[in-house]
């Protein structure tokens, strides 16, 4: 299975979502950073975080 991969954030909360769901920090052949995930799931519960914000702040 491929990686997926998604822009990088320099957003500290976003760091930390993709820290709890196990993706990582990589870099392009450019050497721009990007955010990866081994799994959809992954990808998922990266995107389920960030909808779960928006409900502490309601």
């Amino acid at each position: 299975m491929k990686p997926i991969e998604i822009p990088y954030s320099p957003q500290r909360f976003d760091q930390w979502r993709l820290s709890q769901v196990g993706g990582e920090i990589v870099f392009d052949k450019r050497g721009l950073p990007k955010f990866r995930f081994k799994t959809r799931q992954q990808l998922n519960q990266y995107m389920k975080l960030n909808k779960e914000r928006g409900l502490q702040h309601a």
